[in-house]
């Protein structure tokens, strides 16, 4: 053989047919092995070797098995990640500020100023929580109340007097009874309000530390869209029901 296989044709025609032959004998060796493997398995089942018995368990693992995999994998896409709500509620803590503040007013002014004809607008809410797992979801509640009322100093109106109330606050939701048409959750979440007041021409802003501790929440209805009750403390109130949207 020629030292230089570069320059020498025959050299490469050499190697061309000795890798050639080299894969051939490989290729015959994995058939001949791989169908001797299949004869013998068949002639395992033909032959009865493995007893029917043992065949009916096989069968119900592999079934058990491929149930339980595909169970896990639709468990993990069939529930909702996403959902948004709106609600209504009562007894909120801004209103529970402002009741304290007009009693106090009363007990410094020994009774000469006074507030009348007070109303309330919410509290209004709405919130959106992901849920990166079934039973815990991660998102944000915005909460809006208004409150009007009269100033009256013994006896006589000096105006009306607006406080509206804004508040974002970070929250986390526990799915701990999650169902297909009924769930049960507890609700927290932390943040700050913004308050402004409108009195006779002037305003004033002031932000200050807030929270909404839902201890018992109930949804029901349909897998997508559920109406809801909560039981709590917080800018949403002590007691609220709106609608949930899951997607």
């Amino acid at each position: 053989m020629c030292k230089d296989t570069n320059k020498c044709v025959k050299c490469k025609e050499n190697l061309f047919y000795f890798a050639f032959s080299v894969k051939s004998t490989l290729f015959f060796i994995v058939f001949f092995c791989g169908s001797q493997i299949l004869r013998n398995f068949a002639s395992i089942i033909n032959n009865n070797i493995i007893s029917n018995n043992m065949k009916k368990k096989l069968l119900m693992i592999a079934m058990a098995l491929m149930t339980a995999v595909c169970t896990q994998a639709q468990e993990q896409e069939d529930f909702s990640r996403h959902e948004v709500a709106v609600s209504y509620g009562a007894a909120s803590n801004s209103q529970w500020i402002s009741a304290f503040e007009h009693i106090g007013v009363v007990v410094a002014t020994l009774g000469s100023a006074t507030y009348e004809n007070e109303s309330w607008t919410g509290p209004i809410s709405a919130e959106y929580f992901y849920h990166p797992e079934k039973w815990i979801g991660f998102g944000g509640i915005f909460v809006y109340g208004k409150n009007t009322q009269d100033v009256m100093i013994s006896g006589s109106s000096q105006g009306e007097i607006t406080q509206s109330y804004y508040t974002l606050m970070p929250a986390v939701k526990f799915d701990w009874l999650r169902k297909k048409y009924f769930g049960m959750y507890t609700k927290l979440g932390v943040g700050a309000t913004i308050r402004k007041d409108n009195y006779d021409g002037e305003s004033e802003t002031a932000t200050h530390f807030n929270w909404q501790a839902s201890l018992l929440g109930i949804e029901t209805g349909s897998p997508n869209i559920r109406a809801f009750a909560e039981l709590g403390f917080g800018e949403q109130g002590i007691i609220l029901g709106g609608v949930r949207y899951k997607f």
